[in-house]
């Protein structure tokens, strides 16, 4: 049997398995209303108030799975800029340390200049890039912005999320 996942714009999986049925539901009505194509603000007003009418932690996967549709629908509409490497970077370290500080901690990296760079106010060496890729046994890939294009997009959303077979 497939593995029910939904992925993210930097590929994190999100596993919909075992969601509890108000957060199922919740991601139902989500994906009939992304379905309608709406305007980036109007879907970002929306979401927020429905999640929270549900009760529903921002730790959630239905919260995350919200933020990174906002995303998508921005990029599509002119909004937001696609994700660069900060983005990719920012959610490996979450995803596989929990938070920066730990992973700081834990790695040696320090705190202030990757706070610099996520600020977009510093860069990385390719030292401390590689560094940080081997903390998080990760690896940079470069490829194509069609493939970006697609992966960011707002249609392979929904296919995602129809996949999921709620």
């Amino acid at each position: 049997m497939k593995k029910r996942t939904y992925r993210t714009i930097t590929g994190r999986h999100l596993d919909l398995g075992g969601l509890p049925d108000v957060e199922r539901n919740f991601l139902g009505t989500v994906q009939e209303r992304y379905e309608g194509a709406p305007e980036w603000s109007a879907f970002g007003r929306w979401w927020p108030a429905e999640i929270k009418e549900a009760a529903l932690a921002e730790s959630s996967v239905a919260y995350r799975i919200c933020q990174d549709l906002e995303a998508r629908l921005g990029i599509a509409q002119g909004k937001v800029a696609a994700p660069d490497y900060r983005d990719y970077l920012a959610d490996l370290i979450e995803a596989r340390y929990g938070s920066r500080y730990r992973f700081c901690k834990e790695t040696g990296i320090d705190p202030g200049h990757l706070s610099r760079v996520f600020a977009s106010r510093s860069e990385l060496s390719l030292q401390s890039l590689q560094r940080i890729l081997d903390a998080l046994h990760a690896a940079l890939v470069i490829q194509p912005e069609e493939d970006l294009a697609d992966r960011v997009s707002p249609e392979r959303a929904v296919r995602d999320l129809a996949g999921a077979a709620y």
